[in-house]
């Protein structure tokens, strides 16, 4: 399994652990991690620090998440290697998601 998910609830936030390539091959499974979930909870995060890889294909996944979860919640991205943080931040990515 590429994906898990953890969910706090006393603090509201749910973290989605992705591990090894994140690219079209994690379509299915990524976004079943997170839409049983979408709109319960007030912070999502994005554990990236086991991510090795980013294509395209995850950037387009982020942003279905963003739609999914409603803008009343936040979506940060955490963990990332200075290589997929460039990736995010010439794709403005900072713009919708919080990135550390």
């Amino acid at each position: 399994m590429s994906v898990s998910v953890q969910a706090n609830e006393s603090q509201k936030t749910l973290t989605l652990h992705i591990m090894g390539s994140f690219d079209f091959s994690l379509f299915n499974e990524f976004r079943g991690a997170y839409s049983d979930y979408a709109g319960k909870y007030e912070t999502y995060f994005v554990d990236m620090s086991q991510v090795e890889y980013l294509d395209s294909a995850a950037l387009g996944m982020l942003l279905s998440m963003r739609n999914a979860v409603g803008e009343q919640s936040k979506i940060e991205l955490i963990g990332a290697n200075s290589f997929i943080k460039d990736i995010l931040m010439i794709s403005r990515f900072d713009k919708l998601f919080g990135i550390k």
